[in-house]
């Protein structure tokens, strides 16, 4: 009886192991929405804080070489992230491209992190508030009772 346990256990791996599927790595349906199928590029459209007296800061309004970058979500492995300047620059010196490095986005939070240079210089994790393949609403708080934030609208503008 002993020997027969034996054998069952032993062989247990086995058949456990010849029963393996193929994993293959299926992004997330947001990925897809930031990236399109090998990239996305997306404008801002609108720009409101939420802080005391919530208003729409009027993005159209504020300095034209912001208004003009293109911000382009790469579907590679690296998750590259590009900001593109436009025609208008924000100084003489101004390099095109503006921004180069990684995007990620974390499901269990619903954060993305991105360099705005609208904003600021570093990395920043905004809340996915809506996307859609054709928009999406970020949203950064400013303080940690989430009484301040600035909401970001972008609208796709191409995707490869």
């Amino acid at each position: 009886m002993k020997t027969i346990l034996k054998i069952v256990l032993l062989s247990l791996p086995v058949l456990f192991s010849a029963c393996s599927e193929e994993l293959k790595p299926n992004p997330p349906e947001y990925y897809r929405i930031f990236t399109g199928q090998n990239k996305k590029t997306w404008k801002i459209t609108k720009l409101i804080w939420t802080g005391e007296g919530k208003t729409d800061v009027n993005y159209t309004s504020q300095i034209a070489c912001y208004r003009d970058d293109s911000y382009v979500f790469h579907a590679d492995k690296d998750n590259m992230y590009e900001v593109i300047g436009g025609s208008v620059k924000c100084s003489a010196n101004e390099a095109s491209a503006l921004v180069s490095d990684k995007w990620s986005f974390v499901n269990a939070t619903a954060t993305l992190n991105i360099i705005m240079p609208l904003l600021s210089d570093n990395t920043l994790p905004f809340y996915v508030i809506k996307a859609s393949s054709s928009e999406m609403t970020l949203e950064i708080y400013l303080d940690q009772d989430s009484q301040y934030s600035y909401q970001v609208t972008m609208q796709s503008v191409s995707t490869e």
